[in-house]
């Protein structure tokens, strides 16, 4: 198959996994750390990892600070083979950084808290920058989360004008998070060929109470591919004006949840910028998210294209 790249414009982070002792719910006070994991985390650059895993050309374009967190953001980007070759450096800004505290042994998670810093810090000519090394054909994924909307609004307006294909990972809330009003959601929404929404993220905003609920609130808003996800309940998708299906999520054994979703991204886009039609890649999509769930760690499960064609449906029920 044709492929066309996928190119990532959004979060890349350190992400620091610390954990506790567990001293229950309601417990406030200072908390020790007891273990500490420096991992690779951004829900855009995991998406790009899973990508690049399959075999696919993926390129992070997003702004750093001049420090060691940089050199960690894009060393290890680098050695799974992300191209990082467009990013933009401030020796004045600090890098992005994300910490989630897990307490006792069953890692109960505490908390996540994300610290956006020189992604929230781009200016309009870096935006400029960053769009021309988006050409004709490419699928390039945008996020709701830690860039200011205006700039991700602004980045899509410049690269759809380049004959971009886009597509937005809504993953945080963008009302009670963000700080973004509706209508410059969708205003970004309009831009897009495929939005992919966690249900959390957008309850807020269309107070939709099912994951099914939402992608046919979407679909009835917005002529675009539509896939709203729900964890182990699967995802609700839909073509451009077509009725909502689902699909199940594969049920396996779960290590770890974090960062299932970015693999199902990594998989739906790579399907896409290789042709295969929609629901052969959220098939694909999905079997990346069930095999990432297998590990601790945002991207330590994302398979190989090879570990992926070796995950038959047979296994699914013995995973």
């Amino acid at each position: 198959m044709c492929a066309s790249r996928v190119i990532g414009f959004g979060t890349a982070t350190v992400d620091y996994r610390i954990r506790t002792a567990d001293l229950g719910i309601g417990y406030t006070e200072k908390l020790l750390a007891q273990h500490v994991e420096v991992l690779g985390g951004g829900a855009i650059a995991n998406c790009l990892v899973q990508v690049a895993r399959l075999g696919g050309a993926a390129l992070w374009l997003g702004k750093l600070g001049g420090d060691r967190l940089a050199e960690k953001i894009v060393g290890r980007l680098q050695e799974e083979g992300v191209d990082c070759s467009r990013v933009i450096y401030d020796s004045s800004l600090s890098s992005p950084f994300n910490l989630a505290v897990y307490a006792g042994a069953q890692r109960r998670r505490v908390g996540g808290f994300l610290l956006p810093n020189s992604l929230a810090q781009l200016k309009e000519s870096e935006i400029t920058e960053l769009s021309a090394s988006v050409g004709e054909g490419d699928w390039v994924v945008v996020e709701i989360g830690e860039i200011p909307l205006e700039s991700v609004l602004l980045f899509c307006r410049r690269v759809k004008a380049r004959g971009a294909r886009l597509a937005v990972d809504v993953d945080l809330d963008p009302i009670r998070q963000c700080g973004a009003g509706l209508p410059l959601v969708e205003e970004v929404f309009r831009l897009q060929e495929l939005i992919v929404a966690n249900r959390r993220a957008l309850e807020s905003a269309y107070g939709a109470t099912t994951a099914q609920e939402l992608a046919q609130e979407l679909g009835s808003r917005f002529e675009t591919r539509i896939a709203v996800t729900a964890g182990a309940e699967g995802c609700w998708f839909a073509e451009p004006a077509g009725a909502v299906e689902h699909l199940a999520a594969i049920p396996v054994e779960v290590v770890d949840p974090v960062g299932a979703g970015d693999a199902f991204h990594g998989g739906l886009l790579h399907g896409l910028s290789t042709g295969r039609d929609f629901e052969q890649a959220l098939e694909m999509g999905r079997r990346c998210a069930a095999l990432n769930c297998l590990a601790f760690g945002a991207r330590q499960g994302m398979p190989t294209m090879e570990q992926l064609e070796r995950f038959s449906p047979e296994d699914e029920d013995k995973a």
